[in-house]
């Protein structure tokens, strides 16, 4: 990326940020949405819990619970929200697992492979935040692997959540 860090070296950063370590024990990021937020252009990363439960491809998955904003151009987290206090959300039960990793689409995957997809998608999640820094155009093409690893990458019970609060990202990055 043009003078930026890279979308793993961010979310490497966020590991170690005080903004995700004020996050209760056991939260992990989700693959992040990249929108712009007063002209800036920013890595919206969701937050969510797993738990194993001893069964193969049976890990349970919880609801993304935290959103964390890093603009990408300042390098700095810009806010954290919790979906708990969202009142689009009342009534959720953030508590209740919503489905299982790994879902259907990608059980057949080697670990390696899921790595190799997920390298690849950030990849392209790197050009997409220099076509926006750079207000230029990304490839279609470009768009349409981003699109097909998304919508394999993604759990498909987080698929809501994601259409919920960035329908647009939804819409060319995932639907």
């Amino acid at each position: 990326m043009s003078g930026t860090r890279s979308t793993t070296e961010i979310l490497a950063q966020l590991k170690t940020s005080k903004a995700v370590m004020n996050l209760p024990l056991g939260y992990v990021n989700g693959y992040p949405v990249i929108t712009v937020k007063n002209g800036r252009v920013c890595l919206v990363v969701p937050y969510l819990k797993y738990k194993k439960t001893g069964e193969v491809d049976k890990t349970l998955v919880y609801p993304i619970r935290y959103l964390v904003t890093y603009s990408v151009k300042d390098g700095v987290v810009t806010s954290v929200e919790d979906l708990a206090e969202n009142k689009g959300f009342a009534g959720f039960d953030f508590g209740a697992p919503v489905g299982y990793f790994r879902h259907d689409a990608i059980k057949e995957l080697t670990k390696t492979a899921y790595s190799e997809k997920q390298s690849r998608l950030y990849q392209l999640y790197d050009g997409f935040i220099d076509a926006l820094t750079e207000k230029k155009n990304f490839p279609a093409k470009d768009l349409h692997e981003m699109k097909e690893l998304l919508s394999l990458l993604i759990e498909p019970s987080l698929k809501p959540v994601y259409k919920t609060l960035y329908p647009n990202f939804y819409k060319n990055c995932i639907g």
